[in-house]
């Protein structure tokens, strides 16, 4: 099933959830589908917030449903947390025109449910890796203790699933997996990010702000995302 979806939609120009089983609970999958995550490269995110509009439609993008044509439908206002303040963006929807689902455009440098910006949550996570706590990382980030404690609880949460897909991934493309660091499971995950960042940047030609924006891609947006309810 991975080889028949994963490769297929890496090779368009905006990638939406794959594996949904190993990283996300069965009752979520409906709801995950329902964000198409954009590759956005890191030049594109300032233009971006300066003038408020996400990214729209690429061509020749399918439902992830019914692989119907999608068309554009609608949009929505979302507050982004930035260096030195907020911002609001606006975010085009899309609906199929053979299922009428409607599927948000999300830019890879956004997560669902998260205010910050993906490269963000990225550096402090690479940090917590390296044996930094959350209160010097909120300090450092200007930002309140308990948003990046949550950030730390849900990556460790996700991180055997996500690195179970990265690995698929990298096996997929051909590419021989990193060694494992000694310094324990969120360090192998960034090992593995990194890799496959790297990977599918050379191979496929897909540009990310960052490996963040590829982990958002591959969990459809739901990277720190809460625990669905059943």
């Amino acid at each position: 099933m991975l080889r028949s979806t994963l490769l297929r939609r890496l090779f368009c120009a905006f990638l939406v959830l794959v594996a949904t089983a190993a990283l996300v609970e069965p009752s979520a999958v409906r709801e995950a589908a329902l964000v198409l995550v954009v590759a956005v490269a890191a030049d594109a995110i300032g233009p971006m917030l300066a003038v408020g509009l996400g990214p729209t439609l690429p061509t020749g993008a399918v439902c992830p449903a019914c692989a119907g044509a999608l068309g554009p439908w609608a949009s929505y206002s979302r507050l982004v947390r930035v260096r030195g303040g907020s911002a609001r963006l606006r975010l085009a929807r899309a609906r199929c025109r053979a299922c009428r689902r409607t599927h948000a455009l999300l830019p890879s440098f956004l997560i669902a449910y998260r205010r910050d910006l993906a490269p963000t949550i990225g550096t402090a996570l690479a940090a917590a890796a390296d044996g930094r706590g959350h209160r010097p990382l909120a300090a450092a980030l200007g930002l309140p203790t308990e948003t990046v404690r949550g950030w730390l609880r849900r990556a460790r949460a996700q991180t055997a699933p996500l690195a179970r897909i990265l690995a698929r991934l990298l096996g997929e493309l051909g590419h021989l997996l990193p060694r494992p660091p000694p310094s324990g499971p969120l360090a192998w995950l960034l090992e593995l990010l990194d890799a496959a960042h790297r990977v599918v940047r050379a191979r496929l030609n897909l540009v990310y702000d960052s490996a963040w924006g590829l982990a958002v891609a591959l969990t459809g947006g739901r990277l720190l995302a809460p625990p669905s309810r059943p």
